[in-house]
């Protein structure tokens, strides 16, 4: 007799079988042996914890159940999107993914204070350095600041508040300043009319003997740029020469470029000087003890038009742009090496940091005027997009022990680009194109916010979020930190305007105590802190450390099955009917179902778990006094709820549930 199944057996419950299971090949409907001793159970499977370890951290090592994401440094810098993903950056346990008027930097390594992000400084416009003019030019050399704006130069020695003009060339007014640049204490200043040009300069330390020639006129030459590196001046022009100024009036010329190719930028590179043109190449420079400034190699980036670049401590940077589809600038900026067979030099591993905009980008993304200080590099770009209220010269920075980078001060309301950078007693100034000076003030912006990676500690099952911790200092009064979470990656990309939920809004300390998360089940978890200055700005909140808890969620459950392996059929309604060895043929035909996968269909209670059969007891004889023997073994699967609609009957309209109301005539 063939055992019972779904194909020869068209209504399972009406003829006593309670259970179904199927490997996809083997299906067999089951009569269930319930009772009490003997209970039909679906329990969930025993929570563990997760086998690897994302603990970096001193907040995520906790002597408690799950696993916390914690952060309590952030020196790495911006652009991880993703916390916990393989082949992992030495200081990915130190990134976030974004920020904006939150200083990340200013506390990190040896700076004689425990680390922790508090708001940036607000900034403003120097309303007597307000301007329009197109050539304007800022540096600063013992705290003194100097501007170049159209013709004249403009010094103050107390942070902008007042300001002394001085006149570089007074027998040429229609000469505009186009470079500035210091020589030790000897500031040079080229200047053109459009035609010619000349190259002045002024002692420092002597101001009121006023401006000299350091060369006469350079007639056809239009000088764009002036650069004091390795005792050199050099100076660059408009039909693409690099000229070595040596004081005469018709100085050496080093590399010309291409006709409609101009260089941009030169710095030291220390073996050599680096001089870098719009072209995409850059030009390795030697300093030769008996041929004097030679070329001495060159790299070429390919597909993209150089804009700036600078040298820190062996490592060059450099900026690109390249034209969008929406008539705009896609901006990079890149890191490399100086590498030479001792003939030639050359970049090697170039790394990209960061690219500003897509194709879609409206505005000039450049990433412009390098900046550098003992152990950051600025420079500025123009930001645009959904939730800005309106664009921003935005000043970014690159932290150097960690190459980290993340936004620094900005100036709102602006598609200008930024023209220059310099700092003065501890604070950054700059030139904003077609705007003019901007100052960074002592009180702090408004508010400020930054967002951590999205963390899943590996594993793409759900987790139960069930607690957040905040570590702060005191508030100040009228400040708070609202510490908020979301689940969706696509928080990630904006999270100005998307929804996220409070943990809590701290407004006199974070104390690090569990805050419990109720019902927030998800993949991912996706913080955000938002700082709130003082009420008068002068005060900011200091934020020491988060962190949220995560356990498993649930998924699998173990059910246990009593299965009837009598040869002792027993129908509903009708006469109980033996079938030698049939209990044997069933045992046998599930014993071979150990260890596979299968789907279990119970029709009461309707469940239907997917999963694998861990084991299947040997049959077991229960002789009682009142009664038939009962032969039975009990089926153990671990495996997970399936949400599968199913029926006990066929259909309505059929004779059965649907018009006697009577289970044992349907399906």
């Amino acid at each position: 007799m063939p055992l019972p199944n779904t194909s020869n057996v068209s209504t399972p419950l009406a003829f006593g079988y309670q259970a179904q299971i199927s490997d996809g090949v083997t299906d067999i409907l089951l009569r269930l042996a319930v009772a009490p001793g003997r209970e039909l159970s679906i329990t969930t499977a025993p929570l563990s914890a997760q086998q690897v370890n994302t603990a970096q951290v001193p907040e995520e090592f906790r002597a408690e159940f799950g696993q916390s994401y914690a952060r309590s440094d952030l020196s790495g810098g911006a652009g991880l999107d993703q916390a916990h993903q393989r082949n992992q950056g030495p200081n990915d346990y130190r990134r976030f993914f974004d920020s904006k008027g939150v200083d990340v930097f200013s506390n990190a390594d040896d700076k004689g204070k425990a680390y922790s992000i508090k708001l940036l400084h607000d900034t403003e416009l120097i309303t007597t350095r307000a301007s329009s003019e197109v050539e304007q030019h800022i540096i600063s050399h013992e705290d003194v600041l100097y501007v170049a704006q159209g013709h004249d130069i403009h010094y103050s020695s107390d942070n902008g508040d007042t300001w002394t003009t001085t006149d570089p060339y007074a027998a040429g007014p229609g000469y505009d300043v186009t470079g500035m640049v210091l020589g030790g204490h000897i500031l040079y200043a080229s200047l053109n009319n459009g035609t010619n040009s000349i190259v002045r300069k002024l002692d420092l330390d002597d101001i009121p003997g006023g401006w000299s020639n350091y060369m006469s006129l350079h007639s056809s030459h239009v000088y764009t740029g002036l650069f004091y590196i390795k005792n050199y001046l050099l100076a660059i022009d408009t039909d693409g020469h690099l000229h070595e100024l040596d004081g005469t009036s018709s100085p050496p010329l080093i590399k010309d470029l291409p006709s409609g190719s101009y260089w941009v930028s030169l710095v030291d590179g220390g073996s050599v000087i680096l001089a870098a043109s719009d072209d995409g190449y850059i030009y390795s420079i030697k300093d030769d003890t008996t041929s004097g400034l030679i070329l001495a190699g060159q790299t070429y980036i390919e597909g993209e038009e150089i804009v700036d670049m600078i040298e820190s401590n062996g490592i060059v940077f450099f900026s690109t742009s390249q034209s969008s589809t929406a008539s705009g600038k896609i901006g990079r900026v890149y890191r490399a090496t100086i590498a030479t067979d001792g003939v030639l030099y050359t970049l090697d591993q170039q790394q990209l940091i960061k690219q500003f905009g897509d194709e879609n980008t409206s505005v000039d993304r450049s990433p412009t005027a390098f900046f550098s200080t003992r152990d950051q590099l600025y420079f500025g770009v123009v930001e645009e997009g959904v939730g800005l209220g309106s664009p921003e010269a935005q000043l970014y920075t690159i932290y150097l022990p960690t190459f980290g980078y993340a936004r620094d001060i900005y100036y709102t309301g602006t598609h200008g680009l930024v023209k220059g950078i310099t700092s003065a007693n501890d604070k950054l100034y700059f030139i904003v194109d077609q705007v003019g000076v901007i100052k960074e003030k002592s009180t702090y912006v408004d508010n400020g916010y930054i967002v951590f990676p999205a963390a899943d500690f590996y594993t793409a099952q759900s987790k139960q979020w069930v607690g957040g911790r905040l570590y702060t200092d005191v508030v100040p009064s009228g400040g708070n930190v609202l510490a908020e979470f979301a689940n969706e990656l696509n928080s990630l990309s904006a999270p100005y305007v998307r929804n996220f939920t409070t943990l809590t809004n701290a407004e006199i300390q974070g104390t690090g105590e569990e805050i419990p998360m109720v019902n927030v089940i998800d993949r991912w978890l996706i913080p955000k802190l938002t700082l709130v200055a003082s009420a008068d700005n002068t005060q900011s909140p200091e934020v020491y450390s988060y962190s949220y808890r995560a356990f498993p969620e649930p998924e699998d459950v173990i059910v246990r099955v009593p299965v009837n392996v009598s040869d002792r059929i027993e129908r509903p309604g009708k006469r109980a009917k033996n079938i030698p060895g049939i209990g044997r043929k069933l045992f046998e035909a599930l014993k071979k179902l150990e260890g596979k996968s299968v789907i279990l269909n119970l029709y009461k209670p309707e469940e239907t778990v997917r999963g694998i059969v861990e084991n299947i007891t040997l049959p077991v004889q229960e002789i009682t006094k009142l009664g038939s023997t009962m032969v039975f073994c009990t089926i153990q699967i671990r495996g997970q709820r399936q949400n599968v609609d199913t029926s006990e009957v066929s259909s309505l309209g059929s004779l059965g549930v649907g018009q006697i109301g009577v289970y044992r005539f349907g399906v």
